[in-house]
């Protein structure tokens, strides 16, 4: 009797401790897995002064191709706001770098003070180096008092 009584309690132990790893994942289970690539946007710390990336949206692993990417920046800074006047066009990838070209950079290197172009050119960086294969990001367009064309990485914008 106490075997039969000692292996009831051990079997029902066992079922309700089953965590149903040997079942496949539900769309519960994979909703919340996170994606590995980001829109980033960058914000001023108020009290250290220093640049901080944020989450702005994920970007499906559909979207990944560089010139998807560029685009799916440009919808969310024209819907959040954020430098909508300023609109990238990707031009190519070669090697680790991709090219992309400003047609009218007034506004960013004119009109937002020398903060605001940093917010946008880093925001920018930390997305598109964040592709597999993307180190550098080429940006033409032309110069002006707070803003200048060149190649950067996310070491361009470490200590600010």
């Amino acid at each position: 009797m106490k075997n039969i009584l000692l292996t009831s309690l051990l079997s029902l132990f066992l079922l309700a401790c089953n965590n149903k790893a040997d079942q496949p994942a539900t769309d519960e289970d994979t909703a919340t897995a996170v994606p590995d690539h980001y829109i980033w946007q960058s914000t001023l710390n108020d009290s250290t002064g220093k640049l901080e990336l944020m989450v702005m949206e994920p970007v499906p692993a559909d979207s990944l191709q560089p010139n998807l990417v560029v685009d799916r920046i440009n919808k969310t800074n024209a819907e959040t706001n954020f430098m909508a006047k300023v609109q990238l066009v990707f031009l190519k990838t070669s090697g680790d770098t991709i090219y992309l070209e400003i047609p009218d950079a007034t506004y960013l290197t004119q009109q937002m003070g020398s903060t605001g172009p940093r917010l946008f050119l880093s925001g920018v960086v930390y997305t598109l180096t964040g592709l597999t294969g993307i180190n550098y990001v080429n940006l033409d367009f032309e110069e002006g008092d707070h803003a200048g064309p060149g190649t950067y990485s996310r070491e361009s914008f470490k200590d600010e």
